[in-house]
């Protein structure tokens, strides 16, 4: 179904308003009025559409993580380099929106933003893995967990690092590490 454009637009000029204002200054500041006010709405426009700030906050992340979704669902599954390409896929669609992705890693607990990046890889994985009972001896979960929660600490510090490496840099470490290993990498360093 088609959303009516007044609704479109309202959405958006609201959102840029939120966006902009968290560029300035903390969530915890921000109010629904300010919001309103910067977007040139009534607070009742914002209400139709929101239920607060909260809110508001919660539908932009999913807004993005939709949109990654569909970055890597369209990826190819049948060849070798897979999760070479979803990580391309995601780190690409993450540098395009920096800005965004930065201030959400910054709300900390405020935002969602790694919890739910966190759930799509994990989501992700299972489906390419064929949800097994274990991979290596190691209880399917507990990999899955560790493969994921790596891949997320690494892109966070990549947001953040304020001397922060290229994507294509950044892409080619994750692969490294995710196909060589941690261990194997410090092994080669030592000898």
């Amino acid at each position: 179904m088609k959303q009516d454009r007044r609704v479109s637009k309202s959405q958006k000029v609201i959102k840029e308003a939120f966006i902009a204002l968290l560029d300035k200054q903390s969530f915890e500041s921000i109010t629904v009025q300010g919001i309103s006010d910067l977007a040139d709405v009534n607070r009742s426009t914002f209400y139709a559409h929101y239920l607060d700030k909260f809110d508001l906050l919660d539908k932009l992340e999913d807004e993005y993580i939709d949109k990654i979704r569909n970055e890597i669902e369209d990826v190819d599954h049948s060849n070798a380099y897979t999760v070479y390409d979803v990580m391309k896929s995601l780190i690409n669609h993450i540098d395009e929106d920096m800005t965004f992705y930065k201030m959400m890693f910054m709300l900390d607990k405020d935002s969602g933003i790694e919890r739910k990046l966190y759930l799509l890889l994990n989501e992700h994985l299972n489906k390419f893995m064929k949800r097994k009972e274990t991979i290596g001896g190691i209880p399917f979960d507990y990999f899955m967990s560790y493969i994921t929660g790596a891949g997320i600490a690494l892109i966070k510090y990549w947001i953040l690092d304020t001397n922060k490496i290229s994507s294509e840099d950044l892409i080619e470490h994750f692969y490294k590490i995710v196909t060589q290993g941690p261990a194997q990498i410090i092994a080669e360093e030592i000898e």
